[in-house]
């Protein structure tokens, strides 16, 4: 008895044992396994919302002057003083450079007498124009007293009261008076010939006499417009020839940016120039914001280039100094059914993530630029097209984002 006894015991107390574990193991409790989805990366995402936006560009531009003249002195004189400094604010019509006088003033009086002498030659013509038809009428009575004497001679001659030789010498008297009334009659048909050359010769004399007296005006070299002076090239004492330059002086009142536009934008701001829509921009320098206007597009690409030059415009005196870069940015006109996206939600050039059921998919999406200001700026702007309203997109950086990769959305989207 007692040798079974220590054979069952064991046997019931390893009974008891799978009996307790049994129990202790269905009663347990349930105890939900997070072991999946500790192992899902957790992620930020947007809703799509589409709407009309304003893209708008970041461009770098250099302050030009349209109105940028280089003076020259025009004629040969020496520099007596110069007005101005580099730097200097000039009004339209100021003197700037003064240049001696002494040359073009003798210059002018030799002018001057050649106009006197042409207009004596013509007015001594038309005198003798009027002697020359008073003359031809006395030559005329002369050649026919002369004839009669001819006659006289000849019937003379043939009664053997006269001589050949009388008759000969009448006869070569009225040669000559015939000659004499030729040229006088010559003489009065090319008057008017001679006049129109006299004319032709004092014209061409006054108008050398009018250069002279404008080269005068020119000894006082003039600001064109009211502008500010870049440059003085020259000091009184200087010899200063028709092409020396004087002084360099630019419109501070019309100034302008040039910045290149990328290609890809320039089809819509010329349509926007074209259809007369405001196209506004602003400058920043020095953390200060310039409203800016587009006001024209270059007319042409120089080669090299990746896009179109454009030029802005800002409130007369607003700009800073001729030359600086600065930069500015561009709002182009609002593209209807557009989608403003965070620079997360961007992978490469055009590729975003949306989220079907715990999944990302695959998108490509055309960019239209990016937001500049307001509650959407510095997102990226793409096309709304391939979107369905309240659709989910990535907006957190995964490195191993691919396609079909399950996530979890932390929080509420966008």
């Amino acid at each position: 008895m007692k040798r079974f006894l220590k054979f069952l015991l064991p046997l019931l107390i390893l009974a008891a044992g799978i009996g307790g574990y049994l129990y202790l193991k269905q009663t347990k409790p349930e105890i939900e396994s997070v072991a999946s989805k500790a192992t899902l990366p957790v992620v930020a995402a947007q809703r799509i919302a589409k709407s009309a936006i304003a893209p708008g560009l970041t461009l770098f531009g250099q302050i030009e002057a349209p109105r940028n003249t280089v003076l020259t002195a025009g004629i040969a004189a020496d520099v007596l003083a110069v007005n101005v400094l580099e730097g200097d604010i000039a009004v339209k019509d100021q003197p700037l450079v003064l240049l001696d006088q002494a040359d073009i003033n003798l210059d002018i009086l030799q002018r001057q007498a050649e106009v006197v002498e042409i207009e004596a030659q013509l007015e001594s013509d038309r005198s003798r124009f009027e002697a020359d038809k008073e003359a031809l009428k006395r030559e005329k009575q002369l050649v026919a007293l002369s004839n009669k004497a001819v006659e006289r001679a000849s019937t003379l001659a043939r009664s053997s009261a006269g001589t050949e030789a009388t008759l000969d010498d009448a006869l070569q008297q009225v040669q000559q008076l015939l000659l004499a009334v030729t040229q006088r009659e010559l003489a009065i048909a090319d008057f008017e010939s001679r006049q129109k050359l006299w004319r032709a010769r004092l014209e061409k004399a006054k108008a050398v006499l009018a250069r002279s007296k404008r080269d005068l005006e020119r000894t006082a070299v003039r600001a064109p417009f009211d502008g500010r002076v870049i440059d003085v090239m020259v000091s009184p004492g200087d010899r200063a020839g028709s092409t020396t330059q004087l002084v360099r002086i630019y419109d501070d009142t019309a100034l302008e940016i040039r910045a290149q536009v990328p290609s890809r934008y320039v089809p819509v701001l010329r349509n926007a120039i074209a259809d007369k829509q405001s196209v506004k921009a602003v400058m920043i320098d020095n953390a200060r914001e310039i409203p800016l206007t587009l006001v024209r597009l270059a007319a042409s690409v120089v080669q090299g280039q990746g896009g179109v030059d454009a030029f802005f415009r800002a409130a007369p005196g607003s700009l800073p100094a001729l030359g600086k870069t600065v930069e500015l940015q561009l709002e182009l006109p609002a593209i209807a059914n557009a989608v403003a996206l965070s620079p997360e939600a961007l992978y490469g050039s055009n590729l975003v993530y949306r989220i079907i059921d715990g999944a990302l998919k695959a998108q490509s999406v055309e960019r239209l630029g990016q937001t500049l200001g307001g509650p959407n700026g510095g997102r990226m702007l793409v096309r709304g097209d391939v979107f369905d309203t309240g659709d989910l997109v990535l907006d957190s950086r995964l490195p191993q984002a691919i396609d079909g990769l399950r996530v979890t959305i932390e929080g509420e989207p966008e």
